[in-house]
């Protein structure tokens, strides 16, 4: 009885997945059929992975695929905008062309603007021209070339909506205090990560000797000595203690507790001074315990390998 019923489970099982598979392969080949040069495969593939598509009609697929023809995107690309953000099939045709004209007026290129636009479609929700506008002024006048700040917001799409003031934080200690090269911060996704994590990592390193900020008056393709941008920031705690700082995993983690006890502290101390203008007798306070917990392995091992 068990094994007939077993049986009978296993049977449903398959015919309700067979049955599944062939609506979305009737499906996708008739979005297919409607849409000049695209593909039923890339469109069955893409309701399988995404299969909130399925819910939109043929007829949803067919205008969207219109507009964003008619504005001279690819197929390839009309799908990946698609899969990334399914709303857009439903959205008003006339707020999609006006994000379209926000973005274009940032003049990154047409084929720059395509290539972001697939990347992050939900950038097409965007009609604010005026603020888009200030907001890549803004960029602009510290990245020096439309085609960073394209690679800015491409690295990181938050840009477009963070406050200004935590944007220019970030620029001012990349670019002033660490004195990173402009190309090599918009080529990162340092704007991904908040200020705290960029400060932890680089004073991890000045701490131990393995980072110091270019003098102000050395040759720009002069190189640094310093590890890159990218391994600084850009990667996991393990990889970044054990391939760039050259310590245990633990050691980093210690420091990072200590690092954030001692900008508390810090805050505190400004918060202090800022509610009572009265001269106020602070404990001494060690802020080298990082350093000293770092084992002398790790400056032995980056002297070695620099060498």
């Amino acid at each position: 009885m068990f094994l007939r019923r077993s049986a009978a489970l296993l049977v449903r099982a398959f015919s309700s997945t067979g049955n599944t598979t062939n609506l979305t392969g009737s499906h996708a080949e008739a979005i297919a059929t409607r849409l000049e040069g695209v593909d039923k495969e890339l469109v069955r593939e893409l309701l399988v992975t995404v299969p909130e598509l399925s819910k939109y009609t043929v007829e949803h697929w067919e205008r969207a695929h219109r507009l964003l023809a008619s504005e001279g995107l690819e197929p390839d690309r009309i799908l990946s905008i698609i899969g990334g953000h399914p709303d857009i099939l439903v959205r008003q045709e006339e707020k999609v062309a006006e994000s379209l004209h926000c973005w274009r007026s940032c003049q990154f290129g047409d084929v720059n603007t395509k290539v972001l636009l697939s990347a992050h479609p939900y950038l097409l929700d965007y009609t604010n021209h005026g603020q888009l506008a200030q907001r890549v002024a803004f960029l602009h006048s510290h990245f020096e070339s439309r085609k960073n700040v394209f690679r800015l917001f491409l690295n990181a799409p938050n840009l477009l909506t963070d406050e200004q003031r935590v944007t220019e934080e970030k620029i001012t200690f990349l670019l002033v205090r660490m004195r990173h090269e402009v190309l090599d911060v918009a080529k990162s996704f340092a704007f991904r990560h908040d200020i705290e994590h960029l400060r932890c990592r680089h004073t991890f390193l000045e701490r131990l000797g393995m980072f110091k900020p270019k003098p102000l008056k050395a040759d720009k393709d002069a190189p640094s000595g310093n590890p890159s941008l990218h391994q600084i920031i850009d990667t996991s705690d393990k990889r970044f203690a054990v391939k760039v700082a050259y310590v245990t995993l633990e050691e980093y983690e210690v420091f990072q507790e200590l690092f954030r006890r001692e900008l508390e502290q810090e805050l505190g101390r400004y918060s202090l001074e800022q509610d009572d203008g009265d001269e106020v007798d602070y404990e001494d306070e060690q802020h080298e315990e990082p350093d000293q917990l770092i084992s002398d392995r790790g400056r032995k091992a980056y002297r070695k390998h620099t060498r």
